[in-house]
C-alpha cells in the first residue's frame, strides 16, 4: 500500500511539472507576442552584426571547459541568489568560464535580455542566451543585445522549429547549445548536425537530477557523433563530480551550485580546480602566486626555523 502511494504520490509530481514545462512554453509564446508588439524586428534587425566571439571554438580542444551561468531564481528553488550584483558576478567568470550563460527569461528565473551586455562587457568570453527559444524572434533579439549564443531545446521544439532557429543563429555567426534530456532527443540532436549537445540531467518532468543521465547518454554521442561536444547539465557541485563524470563530457554547464554561494570566487575555483592546498607558504607573494595558480588553501609556517621554510 505504501509503495502504491509513493507511486501515485510520484505520477502525480511528474503530472504537475509537465504541466509546469507546458505552461512555461505557453507563456513564452505569449511573450513573444507581446514583445514583438512592443520591440518590432524590424527596428533592430538590419543593424545586427555576426557574433565575433566563437562559442564552437571556445569549448574546443582536449581540456574540460566550463560554462558558468548568471542565475538569479529558478521555478525549481525558487529565489537563488538575493545579492544578484551581476558586475560582481562576471568578473569572477572572466577569471575561470570558457563561456558564460546568462538567463533571460523573466516570469520563472527572474532574467533579462538588459543582463546580456551587462554582463558582455565585462568578459572576453563568449556569452550564451539561456532561455525557452520557440520563435526566431528571440534569436534576432539575443543577438540584439549581444549573446554569441542561444539554447535550443528539444524538449521543447520539433525538428523543423528546431532548423528555423539554427538558421537564424548561425546566420549572425552565433553558436548553438542543444539540450537533450533522453534517447530520444539525443538521436534527434545527432540527425540536426548539432555541434554542442548538451545532456540535461534534471528530469524535467519532476525536477529531480541524475547524474548518472550523462553517463547512460554520453557514449551514444561518442558513438553517433564523434565531433560533437559533450556538456553535461546540471546537478554538479563538487570537483569530484567533475572528475567522475570528465571520462563522459567534455565540459559543463553549472549555475544553481554556484548562484546559491555567498564567495562566489571560492565556489567556482573549487568546483573548477578542486579544493588544492599549497604548503609551505612563508612568503606574501608566494601566497600571491600560489592563489593565482590555483590553490585553494594556503598552509602557512610560523616556526621561524623550520626545515620546510
Amino acid at each position: 500500500q505504501q509503495a502504491n502511494n509513493l507511486s501515485e504520490h510520484v505520477s502525480k509530481k511528474e503530472a504537475e511539472m509537465a504541466e509546469v514545462l507546458a505552461k512555461i512554453v505557453r507563456d513564452k509564446y505569449q511573450w513573444v507576442a507581446e514583445r514583438k508588439a512592443s520591440q518590432h524586428l524590424s527596428t533592430f534587425q538590419s543593424d545586427l552584426l555576426p557574433s565575433d566571439r566563437s562559442f564552437y571554438d571556445a569549448l574546443s580542444g582536449d581540456k574540460t571547459v566550463f560554462i558558468t551561468e548568471c542565475k538569479k531564481a529558478s521555478p525549481s528553488k525558487g529565489l537563488i541568489r538575493n545579492d544578484f550584483d551581476l558586475d560582481y558576478i562576471a568578473s569572477v567568470y572572466n577569471n575561470y568560464a570558457d563561456a558564460i550563460s546568462v538567463l533571460t527569461d523573466e516570469k520563472y528565473f527572474q532574467g533579462s535580455f538588459d543582463f546580456l551586455p551587462q554582463v558582455r562587457r565585462q568578459v572576453k568570453q563568449p556569452v550564451l542566451c539561456k532561455d525557452f527559444m520557440v520563435d526566431t524572434y528571440q534569436v534576432y533579439l539575443a543577438r540584439h543585445y549581444g549573446a554569441d549564443a542561444v539554447l535550443l531545446m528539444l524538449s521543447v521544439l520539433n525538428d523543423e522549429e528546431y532548423k528555423a532557429l539554427e538558421e537564424a543563429a548561425h546566420s549572425l555567426n552565433m553558436g548553438i547549445l542543444t539540450e537533450v534530456s533522453n534517447e530520444e532527443e539525443l538521436h534527434r540532436a545527432v540527425q540536426l548536425g548539432a555541434k554542442v549537445i548538451g545532456i540535461n540531467n534534471r528530469n524535467l518532468r519532476d525536477l529531480t537530477t541524475d547524474l548518472n543521465r550523462t553517463k547512460a547518454l554520453a557514449p551514444t554521442i561518442r558513438k553517433l557523433a564523434p565531433n560533437a561536444t559533450v556538456i553535461s547539465e546540471s546537478g554538479i557541485y563538487t570537483h569530484q563530480q567533475v572528475r567522475d563524470l570528465a571520462e563522459y563530457a567534455d565540459g559543463f554547464l553549472i549555475g544553481s551550485s554556484l548562484m546559491a554561494e555567498d564567495n562566489l570566487e571560492l565556489a567556482v575555483r573549487k568546483v573548477t580546480l578542486g579544493e588544492n592546498k599549497v604548503c609551505g607558504l612563508t612568503h606574501p607573494d608566494d601566497a600571491a602566486k600560489a592563489y593565482q595558480a590555483g590553490a585553494v588553501f594556503g598552509g602557512l609556517i610560523f616556526v621561524e626555523k623550520s626545515k620546510r621554510a
